[in-house]
Formats: structure tokens, sequence, C-alpha cells
């Protein structure tokens, strides 16, 4: 391989890396083709025998009831069970503010020289942040609960109906008590629990009709905020129906795959169901780990959720209880752990996860020796190049004995022009002569991969960052309102190219590498600041560790004799 395409290899390696990067930003995983499940009114579904018979509910009190709550207390969270639907809702973080919603410098300038709105006024750079954090809108709704047909337009509106539950304590215990038109009465009882956000939920159905009810259902739904994932809005930041089935971690992230009777549907032993966005969740956890069916829908409201199915058949004078364990709170991993053993797939690391957990560990290290998780940014990526500098160094030597070669590699090629099976013999046994690989320039920056996509998600999606502040910056999770990371991101990376200057170059490849500054910089304008800050962190020990090996080089210079091949 010529020094020239020995290039083009690294080029190739470094343009793939920031493609990689930009197309997990700017273009989301494609949500499945959704699968239509048609279930008629009063249609059974296949099952086996219908469960025994349990102690018949008590009917709720006549007369019509009047919208009313209650609050359930939970270990660091909070919300209310309403008579409108039986849910939890309205629950909120006694650690966690609402996210600060930083205004760009520029953004503003536009506004106020096109009287747009948001230009009022003075620059503020953030605004927000004052209130609880709130994982369960007053819209949304833990422990939805119905038979048959989930309420879609097609089928009877069980939950988004009228307020059928009538609500009240039982020691520690909210018990919501209802019932559907087809005769389902449903008895739900919220009790808190030991755990962080943690409480339990018993879902007691009773069938008092005439009919068989095909299925029962419970689930979580809330109403998204914001608008569809796109160019800038990633799918992550906005709430979206998930689940854990058969091992997989399953989302649906487009609302547009959800409209009327469309529904995603997946089948298997069910860990969790829940709503969440990149750094809250809001889950159910079945007791039974049996193979179940989880479908995702959006109700008449323009709520979507996540429900957990149970097909067994409920025949007139049947009950049944399922089970669940309630998670409303912060996608942390250790909290996620003492949960259930799957909760913890909720925080999307990738196919690294592995390598981003140890990172992420890491990190989390360094905060208790610092306390400030800015720091704490630094000290990994410092950390990293440290580990990898033998690795980098190595490949610095071979991109340089590559260099120190290229005239025997033109002899070669001038010397056998029309004979490219004899020019490939040539320039393997030069290789062999001097000792170098093709390879020995790009092996090390593919092992690192890995470790670099791992941080990336770790600096993304860890919600140990929210809400966190570095110097002037009040949010690491949020953009930098004045720009000023993104700005030093992109001296750093002209420099760095500076520095790796390929003079033999094809003009297109000059044209591209002189774009890259460019177009990564736009993108970190809208990345959150502490990705932005480990991004800088790494460019700048880039640009130390190959100004020593350098210097290191130039010390004890590599001498290759340069012979004309006979």
């Amino acid at each position: 391989m010529s020094n020239d395409e020995n290039r083009r290899v690294m080029v190739a390696v470094a343009l793939s890396m920031g493609v990689l990067v930009a197309w997990q930003y700017f273009f989301p995983a494609p949500t499945p083709e959704p699968s239509l499940v048609e279930v008629a009114p009063g249609e059974a579904a296949e099952a086996p025998a219908a469960a025994g018979t349990a102690a018949p509910l008590a009917p709720p009190p006549g007369g019509a009831i009047a919208p009313h709550e209650l609050p359930l207390q939970l270990d660091r969270a909070g919300g209310v069970v309403s008579s409108t639907n039986g849910a939890l809702r309205g629950v909120t973080l006694g650690d966690y503010k609402d996210a600060i919603h930083p205004l760009p410098f520029w953004s503003w300038l536009v506004a106020k020289a096109t009287g747009a709105p948001g230009g009022e006024g003075g620059w503020s750079p953030y605004s927000g942040g004052d209130d609880p954090h709130g994982v369960v809108s007053l819209d949304g709704g833990v422990g939805l609960a119905g038979g048959g047909l989930l309420p879609t337009d097609d089928g009877p509106a069980a939950a988004d109906g009228p307020s059928t539950y009538r609500v009240s304590q039982d020691g520690a215990s909210i018990v919501a008590l209802g019932a559907q038109a087809n005769g389902l009465r449903i008895e739900k009882r919220f009790t808190p629990t030991a755990g962080a956000y943690a409480g339990e939920l018993v879902v007691k159905f009773q069938n008092d009709g005439a009919e068989t009810i095909p299925a029962l259902w419970v689930g979580v739904a809330e109403q998204p905020a914001g608008d569809e994932p796109g160019f800038f809005n990633r799918a992550e930041n906005i709430v979206h129906p998930a689940a854990f089935v058969d091992g997989d971690l399953e989302t649906v992230t487009a609302v547009s795959e959800l409209e009327g009777a469309e529904l995603e549907e997946f089948k298997g032993t069910v860990s969790w169901v829940g709503v969440g966005d990149r750094y809250f969740l809001a889950a159910l956890m079945p007791q039974e780990l049996a193979p179940k069916r989880v479908l995702v829908d959006q109700l008449p409201s323009g709520r979507w959720g996540s429900f957990y199915v149970d097909d067994v058949a409920l025949a007139p004078g049947q009950s049944r209880e399922l089970k669940f364990k309630v998670f409303t709170g912060p996608k942390e991993l250790g909290v996620l752990k003492d949960q259930a053993a799957d909760l913890d797939a909720s925080v999307e690391f990738g196919i690294f996860g592995f390598f981003a957990t140890l990172l992420l560990w890491v990190l989390k290290f360094f905060h208790a020796g610092v306390s400030n998780w800015g720091l704490s940014i630094i000290l990994l990526t410092l950390l990293v190049k440290l580990v990898f500098y033998s690795l980098n160094e190595k490949a610095y030597a071979s991109s340089e004995k590559m260099k120190l070669v290229q005239p025997e590699l033109q002899a070669i090629k001038d010397l056998y022009p029309d004979d490219q099976q004899r020019q490939s013999q040539e320039t393997m046994k030069l290789w062999s002569k001097h000792g170098v690989s093709p390879l020995g320039g790009c092996l090390p920056m593919v092992v690192q991969m890995p470790i670099f996509f791992a941080l990336y998600n770790v600096m993304y999606y860890s919600v140990e960052l929210y809400g966190t502040g570095f110097l002037y910056i009040k949010d690491l999770t949020a953009a930098d309102p004045t720009g000023i990371i993104p700005l030093i991101y992109f001296v750093l990376l002209v420099l760095q190219q500076q520095m790796t200057t390929m003079p033999n170059m094809d003009p297109a490849q000059q044209k591209m590498m002189k774009m890259m500054p460019f177009f990564f910089a736009f993108m970190m304008f809208s990345f959150p600041s502490g990705l932005v800050l480990y991004f800088c962190v790494n460019m700048f020990l880039t640009i130390v560790q190959q100004w020593l090996i350098r210097k290191k080089l130039q010390r004890t210079p590599a001498t290759l004799a340069v012979a004309t091949p006979q």
C-alpha cells in the first residue's frame, strides 16, 4: 500500500468515525413497520383454561362520582391517583428539577431583529429549572387498565372515558375502584414500597358481565412533549413508549406511526413496560415472568403508551389479579438495577454498553474525588488518552515509516507501470524488508473505536450529568447558549488538521478535509455541552499527544535505505 493509499485509508477511517457520530445524531434508528392486530369486540383470544375464581370485588358506591384524587407518596417521588382513570399521574421527583432551557445568543439576535417571540428584552442564556421535575404529567398515567380492546378509536374507551373510578385511602395504600360498560370491574391498589422511586400495583379484574373478556391489559401512557424526531430533535429527547421483551429493548419513537388503529406488537417474556425519555422512566414490572404480549398504541386523547396484555380469557363470574412493581424515576444504573434485573436496559448505551458502563463507573469514581462533573469528564478523557498513548505512538510511527518508503514505492510504480501484479509483489517485499505494516497506522484507531463511541454514549445518556454545571455552564446536558465551547472545538479541530496535513492528497480529498471542521462544529452547537466539553478535551489531548510523539521520533529518526528495485 503506497503512502498516498495509506493516507486515503486514514482519511476514510476519520470520516467513518464522523459519519457514525453524525448519523446517530441526525438520523435516529427507523421505527419498525407497524403490525396491525385486529381483535373484534367480544372475540375470545386463544388461551389455556381460565384462572380460578377469586373473591368477588365490592361494587363501587352508587350515584355519580365527582372528580377527585388522593396523593401517593413514594420514596423520593410523589403523585396523585385520580378518579378520571384510576391511574397514578402528576409524578414529580424531590431531588431533580425541571430541565434548564438555553436560549442561544444567535437565536436571540435573529428573534430580536425580526420581532419574533424570544427577542424581547435583553438576552438571558438560561431560563427555568426551578420546579421539581415531572416524570409523569397530569395528562399521563401509570396503571391504566381494562379488558378487551385497547381504548383506541375503534374500541371501548375504558381508560379515556368519563370518571368511573372511586378513589379511597386504605392504610398506606390508595385504592381505585371502577367498572367498564361490558361488566368488567377493576380494582387498583397502589402501595409505596422500600426502594427509591418504587411502589407496587395490584390490579384485580372481575367479570360481572355476560360475555367472556378475551384479554386484560395494564399499561403506562403519556402525552408526548415536543416535536417528532427530526434534524435537531433526537428521538431520545421525546417521551416515548418502551418495553423489554425476550431480552430485547423495544422502543417506538415516532407517534406518526401510531395513528388510528395502528399499533406495534411484541411477543415474549415481558420484563417491563413504560414510557420515558433520555434521562427518566415510568415503568411497570410484572411479577409474573411469562410469555405475554406488549402493545404500543396511541389513545384518542393524543397520549401514547406501552401496555402489558394478558391473553388468558376471563369468563363471566371469574376474577384475576395482576401484580406489578412501579418505578417512576431517573435512569440511574444503580437505582434501576435495585428495582429489576432488566430495568437498566432502558439506558440506551448501545452495542458498546459494557465499555460505557465501565467508563461511567470511572467517571463516578472521579466525581467522588473532585465533586464536579465537568472536572470528572476532563479526568476521564485524560485517563483514556493515557491508556491508549502507546497504541497511538505506534500508529504515528508507522505513518512516518510509510512516508520514508514513499520514494521506493513510487520507484516501483515507475518501473512497472503496466504490471499491477508485479507492483504488488515488489511492494510486499519492500514492506517486509523495512518492517512496515500497511495497517500499522489504522489498526490502533480501529481498536479505539468501541471506547470512542462508548464515551460518546456515556456523555449523552448519563442522567448523572443532568442539571449539573461547570464554569459558566449551568447544565451539562443542555447546549451551550454562548457557543464558546463549540467555537473552541472548531479552532482545535482546524489546528489538529493543520498538524496532519497531507500534501500528496488529491484535490477532492483536500476539499473534504477542509470542510470537516465546519461540519463537526455545526453539530457541536446543538450537542449537550458536556459532550462538547469531552470532544474539546479529547481534541486538545490529541494535539498534545501528536506533538510529543513527533518530538520523540525526531530525536530518534528512523533510517531506511532508499534503493531502486532491480
